[in-house]
């Protein structure tokens, strides 16, 4: 075959359709070979389809253009020719993007955990507290006849209105809940519980809290008179104790260190607060006045157990409430930080 015959196979390979160019190839002879080819200026050049095609392959690491012609974009990734639309183009970096978003979030997540597990770890006591093992000693009964402190004032502020002292009140009563409600009671109305009334059943806080939380000695007359003013609010923990186990046909009687003058305010107190369908409510006589309170409330319990009563259980803030005789197969001491009788 002619050289002129295979320039013009080669011519016809390359050649660009009609509906796809606005001019025609003009071919003609030059210097550098037997053929050039050129188009008008709005056509591509025969070389510059070559280019084109060419730089498919180029070192560049991306190129945009149309693989075949047709006008669909594409990327190209490496030497090798692996191409990519622009469409995929997209949906991997979006992928990427929300990748990274998630990993952010996580981080921050873990950050903010972190930052809550190392808040709720217990502070560590730098020095111990006297105060606290006074608080302590009081509440085992190693302490006796105590007033607080004056450098314990404070120490018992804290305790009262941070809440800790009524979570520990409620505790205590919630152990002799768990005890005697399961108890099967005779049906006789004879099942008796005793309580206290004085920071057991009724809160002497707002009383105390005027009067330096027990760091004075008592007065018999400013106490008095609170009494008489019958505004102590109720125990919470206590009164639901109280309506609840009534509701399981428990009896209830208070035996109190209140003179037996108080009886009405007493009474118009603990009604008003919501205390009610007692079966006993004793106080201390003109002559149980200079009594001890062990042996007081021990000699009531008594009476009241050869009435018949069958003593269960009994609860108080002191120790004399819930000592000697006739006190009941189990008691409760519940606790008072601000005074001891």
């Amino acid at each position: 075959m002619t050289a002129r015959g295979d320039e013009e196979d080669l011519l016809a390979d390359y050649a660009v359709p009609p509906s796809r160019a606005s001019s025609s190839y003009r071919l003609e002879p030059d210097n550098n070979g037997p053929l050039s080819g050129s188009r008008s200026s709005s056509s591509t050049s025969l070389n510059g389809r070559r280019e084109s095609t060419n730089s498919l392959f180029s070192r560049r690491p991306f190129d945009f253009g149309s693989r075949y012609g047709f006008g669909n974009a594409y990327v190209q990734l490496d030497d090798a020719g692996i191409y990519l639309s622009s469409l995929s183009v997209t949906i991997l970096l979006s992928a990427l993007a929300t990748l990274g978003i998630i990993l952010f979030t996580l981080v921050i997540t873990f950050a903010v955990l972190l930052g809550q597990c190392q808040k709720s770890q217990p502070e560590v006591v730098k020095s111990p507290d006297s105060c606290a093992s006074f608080r302590l000693n009081g509440e085992l009964n190693n302490l006796q006849g105590w007033i607080v402190p004056p450098k314990c004032e404070h120490f018992v502020t804290q305790y009262v209105d941070s809440g800790q002292y009524l979570v520990d009140f409620a505790v205590g009563v919630d152990a002799g809940k768990q005890y005697l409600k399961p108890i099967v009671l005779e049906g006789d109305g004879l099942d008796l519980i005793v309580l206290d009334i004085d920071d057991t059943c009724l809160s002497h806080i707002p009383y105390y809290r005027d009067h330096h939380f027990g760091a004075e000695l008592f007065n018999e007359t400013s106490w008095d008179t609170w009494v008489y003013e019958a505004r102590a609010p109720p125990l919470e923990p206590m009164l639901n104790f109280y309506k609840e186990l009534r509701a399981l046909n428990w009896n209830f009687a208070f035996i109190t260190g209140r003179s037996e003058n108080q009886r009405n305010f007493t009474i118009q107190n603990l009604l008003a607060v919501g205390y009610e369908g007692w079966t006993a409510l004793i106080l201390r006589s003109a002559e149980e006045e200079t009594t001890p309170a062990v042996e007081y409330k021990t000699k009531e319990r008594l009476k009241l157990e050869e009435q018949g009563y069958r003593m269960w259980s009994g609860f108080g803030d002191q120790w004399s409430d819930i000592t000697g005789a006739a006190s009941g197969s189990r008691t409760f001491k519940l606790p008072n930080p601000m005074y001891y009788i």
